[in-house]
This record gives C-alpha cells, structure tokens and sequence, in this order.
C-alpha cells in the first residue's frame, strides 16, 4: 500500500513538473495539450448509429473537473460526447440530441477557449429524463447541490449560467424546427399511457422514425439555424422554490 501511493505521489509530482515547465516555456495552451488525453468514444455502435457519429454537431465538449473527492483542478481534460449521454441515458433519442446541441452552443458562449469548467456551472431544466440527464451530466449541475433547477416552465430548453461572472443564456429550439405531426404523435401516446390504454406498434414504429429524421437535421444543421439563444442580464438563479419566509407572521408584533 505504501509503495503504491509512493508511485502515485511520484507520477503527481512528474505531471506538475511538466505543467510548470510547459509554462515557463510560454505554452499557455495546456488544455489543447491535455486533450490528447482523455479522449471519448464516438464510434458507431447498436444503440449509436452511424450517421450520429459523423454528424458535425455530434463533436465531444472538452471539461476540466477536480482530480478527487478534495482535490484540485485536474492537470488534463476530458471529452464528453452524445455516446456518452447516450450510455448513461440509456438512449439516444431527439430530446437527448436536442438538449446536447442546445447546451453544447451555450457553452461554447461561455466557455470561448473551449474548455469547460465543470464545476463553474448551474442550469434550470424542465423534469424530463432527457433534459435532465444530458444537462447534469454536460455542466456537472445537480439538484442536490443547489445548481440544478427543476422548473416545467423553462420547456424544451435551457437556461444555463456560469457561477463566477454570473454570464447566463437561455436556449431553445426555434419555431417550426420540431415537427408537429411529431408532437401530435407523441402527444396521443402518452395520453393513451396516462388513461391505461394499450399502444399500437404501428405508431411508436412511426414516432421512432420521425424522431431519428429529427435528430439527423439537428445534427447536421449549423446550430445558428435551430436554436434561439438569448442572454439574460443579471440573472439570479434560485434552486427551488419551495423554500420561504412566513409572510403571515410578519406583523405579528406590530400595535392595534
């Protein structure tokens, strides 16, 4: 035991020899570096198909995180890419394809070097298994931390801000991009769940069919032609709102 943590103190200790070197160098471009780490797999599998893999809007986003439970900034970067949200959905669908393009444009706002700080940031997403896995999982936000809101209000979108400048945007779809049969569809299914109805085969075949034709625009659109992404000027995010002061106990001491 001993002689392992010895290696690994020693293996930290060569990692930042390296770092301060490469700064006294002048090379002030570490993440570039650090990407040649911590690469992601993009490859097409059974459940990622391969026109997502080729698709220009399903590049990785590179993240900076801490090295432990108490550590630091990490030394090198990651990749995080739409197979990976697929993975831990369990999926890939249009709302996942949907909500990474969405969150990945904000962040290139936010993060204009290209590296994002995972533990700089909270967001506010609706209550959608979609929504919120690719959101959490993207920006490091949780619900349990207080940096992940849960609010149905916001929609099929984001409203995601940086911690330390307070920098915010809110995302969606523009109109017109998701299909209305689609929604009609999908609408009809779900209702027919909701009352103890069965589903015929036939219509979630075609609601899977128009999903991926969705997903394959969204992912081979330039993301200036399908979202709408607006800033929002000192945004104050509130985790939840079931949380307040008595207001009716207010004047309780206050003369007849």
């Amino acid at each position: 035991m001993k002689e392992t943590i010895r290696k690994i103190n020693a293996i930290k200790k060569i990692s930042k020899v390296l770092f301060l070197s490469l700064l006294l160098l002048g090379i002030t471009t570490i993440p570039c570096l650090a990407q040649n780490f911590g690469k992601t797999d993009n490859s097409p599998d059974w459940f990622y198909p391969e026109w997502a893999s080729r698709a220009m809007n399903s590049k990785p986003i590179v993240v900076l995180d801490t090295d432990s439970s108490l550590g630091r900034y990490s030394l090198k970067t990651k990749e995080i890419g739409l197979k990976d949200l697929a993975r831990i959905h369990g999926h890939m669908c249009d709302g996942l394809v949907v909500a990474f393009v969405q969150i990945k444009a904000v962040l290139e706002k936010l993060f204009p070097n290209g590296v994002v700080d995972r533990t700089d940031l909270r967001a506010v997403s609706k209550n959608g298994p979609c929504w919120v896995d690719a959101v959490a999982f993207m920006t490091g936000a949780r619900f349990n931390f207080q940096t992940l809101r849960i609010d149905n209000s916001i929609g099929d979108g984001f409203i995601i801000q940086k911690i330390s400048t307070g920098e915010a945007y809110k995302v969606h779809l523009r109109k017109g991009i998701f299909p209305k049969e689609l929604a009609e569809l999908e609408g009809k299914i779900r209702q027919l769940r909701a009352n103890g109805e069965p589903v015929m085969a036939e219509d979630i075949n075609r609601v899977e069919i128009m999903q991926d034709a969705l997903s394959l625009r969204v992912l081979t659109t330039p993301p200036s032609e399908l979202l709408d992404i607006e800033p929002i000027p000192g945004y104050k995010f509130v985790p939840a709102d079931f949380f307040g002061q008595r207001g009716d106990i207010i004047n309780k001491s206050m003369p007849r």
